[in-house]
């Protein structure tokens, strides 16, 4: 069964490589074009140009995976059976199921490796994605809202700051954390009423210094402070990119942490939270849905596979997005949200596999 196990993988892995080599260069072909006028615009570099695409290519694997995996599935699955080897393996007495086995195997291998690629390298990717954004294609967009509101940025690698609502009128932000951490421990937070733009600098109002240690806690209040070390200009603050894919998992919960503290309402970003360890999970469950419909022979052609695919694709991709409203809506929790268009589409893939020939 070794041999017979790797050479279905092998065709599988050769598909879902293909697939995923070319949903990234369309999508990163599509965004050049859109974007190359803004780049000779600004002149910028070529190697920031290309270190820009670099950092944009995590971020399109991790979105293209599920449907590569589904392609893979079809179409290798879908070559054996128009090609008659699965009706040769099956005659042999080795069932459907034992199959696929290897696919399934691999898929749910392929769904962590995603949950890990998406915590460890993707934010960190699409960080620095934002970061050329920000200084070479539109640092000083203007932006005409009067109030934000639980807006979350870095002002240092270790540093991060919560804010519960910022006036752009008066350049004044209300309910403003400041937590300082080192290897994941905190170890300095500063609270405070309101944060005031005067004179180039930021003056913080009406709270805590607080430090931190492994045995105990000092807290010193004060009424003025001003912090040259916060150095982000009004500007930079209200076009501040937040969202929760440029964040890993630990990094979003702090945020939530933050909203909840200021007295903001943290359920769209807990939904995120939810999704965030759901989402990678995509990947086995439309293979295992898919693979069982690819393995009859009449339905093994390769626009058969492709039409099938795309189809299963954007219902699944439709239900999440509408079942995710609902979460953040608050109809439904976070984590009946983020799990419930996985356990459909998985009791539809048992439901498959049990009804295709074996």
């Amino acid at each position: 069964m070794k041999i017979l196990d790797k050479y279905i993988l092998s065709r599988f892995i050769f598909v879902l490589l293909f697939a995923i080599l070319g949903f990234v260069f369309v999508v990163i072909f599509v965004d050049m074009v859109g974007n190359i006028g803004k780049f000779i615009d600004k002149e910028v570099p070529t190697p920031v140009i290309a270190k820009y695409y670099v950092m944009y290519i995590p971020f399109v694997v991790i979105l293209v995976l599920p449907i590569a995996m589904m392609l893979a599935s079809m179409f290798s699955i879908g070559h054996l059976a128009k090609t008659n080897e699965l009706i040769s393996i099956k005659s042999t007495g080795i069932s459907l199921n034992r199959i696929l086995l290897p696919v399934f195997i691999f898929s749910i291998f392929i769904s962590f490796f995603a949950l890990f690629f998406g915590e460890r390298i993707t934010p960190k990717a699409n960080q620095k994605k934002v970061e050329i954004e920000d200084q070479y294609l539109d640092p000083f967009r203007k932006v005409g809202k009067i109030s934000y509101s639980n807006l979350f940025l870095r002002d240092q690698l270790s540093r991060y700051i919560f804010i519960g609502r910022y006036d752009t009128r008066t350049k004044t932000a209300h309910k403003v954390t400041i937590q300082s951490y080192t290897n994941n421990r905190i170890i300095e937070r500063m609270d405070a009423e309101k944060m005031v733009w005067q004179d180039s600098l930021w003056v913080l109002e009406n709270g805590y210094t607080r430090s931190f240690t492994d045995s105990n806690e000092v807290a010193i209040p004060f009424e003025s402070i001003t912090d040259s070390t916060v150095q982000f200009q009004p500007g930079q603050l209200v076009e501040e990119k937040f969202e929760p894919e440029n964040l890993s998992y630990s990094e979003l919960k702090n945020f939530i942490a933050g909203v909840i503290e200021n007295g903001g309402d943290p359920q769209k970003w807990q939904v995120d939270l939810n999704f965030k360890l759901s989402t990678p999970f995509a990947s086995f469950i439309l293979v295992l849905f898919a693979a069982p419909l690819a393995s009859h022979k009449k339905r093994s052609g390769a626009i058969f596979g492709l039409v099938i695919s795309v189809g299963i694709y954007l219902l699944y991709y439709g239900i999440n997005q509408f079942i995710q409203t609902l979460g953040q809506v608050g109809i439904l929790t976070p984590l009946l949200s983020s799990w419930t268009t996985n356990i459909i589409f998985f009791l539809l893939g048992l439901l498959t596999l049990t009804m295709v020939q074996k």
